[in-house]
């Protein structure tokens, strides 16, 4: 019997039937990511300076690290400060904050530069890690700061005091370097000549005890902070910068419970050998 020429084959509605749900799951789809970006997913406004979000919540990782400004720094040490504080700040979290400190004589005259890993489109156009574009995000809301930092750490006047452990302390009293942040590390870049009121390793007899008394008042709890002492080396301090030196270092902080500390120079200094490590080349 001859088909009306009016109908269609019962394959041919289905097949169309098919085309329909599919549109309309698409449209539906579309429809709650809409509103998943509107009204769940939370939209965290920045500083524009900084980079750092503006929703008061304590940082999930926090990185600070102390630049000993005491003393001139030769341009060769500079220059591994400035990879040294790079490959920090690469290895942050999105989201996690970064606090460079100067160390001076006055700690009360000291300052923050502070600046935080927030998404930087480095996984843009299917690329996982895009260096020119992380570096470019860096070098806004960090570069011209820490420019001045450099700058000002080529000629650097003697300092009358170094208080390392005092900057320590300072640091470990930071509401956003508490065990309430998951990921702490604390970076020093110093000679680690200790010269204060409180205690001196100048002199005739330099303090090389961890347990001196003298620095009970500025012991901290640092569990769970990861310690990596980047230890410069001065001709001028050869005398003191010995193993008895760095023992007292690693003594002082282990007393107070860090496990994990480093001390050496190296941008893998206490890392696995095959982490991954950059360059810093500003334009």
């Amino acid at each position: 019997m001859a088909r009306s020429l009016g109908s269609r084959p019962r394959r041919e509605r289905g097949g169309e039937k098919r085309w329909w749900i599919v549109i309309a799951v698409c449209v539906l789809v579309v429809g709650l990511l809409v509103w998943l970006n509107a009204f769940v997913i939370e939209h965290v406004e920045v500083d524009e300076i900084t980079g750092c979000p503006s929703n008061g919540r304590m940082p999930e990782a926090h990185t600070i690290i102390l630049v000993d400004e005491t003393d001139a720094l030769n341009p060769d040490t500079i220059e591994y400060a400035k990879n040294v504080i790079y490959n920090e700040y690469r290895w942050l979290p999105i989201g996690g904050r970064m606090t460079v400190r100067n160390v001076i004589s006055n700690p009360d005259l000291a300052e923050d530069i502070v600046f935080c890993r927030i998404e930087d489109g480095s996984n843009a156009n299917g690329i996982i890690d895009n260096p020119r574009m992380i570096q470019q995000r860096f070098d806004e809301i960090a570069g011209e700061r820490l420019q001045q930092l450099y700058e000002a750490l080529s000629v650097a006047p003697e300092q009358e005091q170094s208080p390392i452990a005092e900057f320590v302390s300072i640091a470990m009293d930071r509401t956003n370097f508490g065990r309430n942040v998951a990921d702490r590390r604390l970076i020093l870049l110093s000679d680690m000549a200790q010269h204060s009121d409180i205690a001196s390793q100048y002199g005739a007899a330099p303090l090389l005890d961890p347990d001196a008394p003298a620095l009970d008042h500025l012991e901290r709890e640092m569990a769970g902070v990861h310690l990596r002492i980047h230890y410069l080396r001065r001709p001028e301090l050869a005398r003191l910068q010995t193993d008895a030196h760095r023992a007292f270092w690693t003594g002082y902080f282990a007393n107070m419970g860090a496990d994990d500390i480093a001390l050496g120079r190296g941008l893998l200094l206490g890392e696995p050998d095959n982490r991954e490590t950059w360059s810093y080349d500003r334009e």
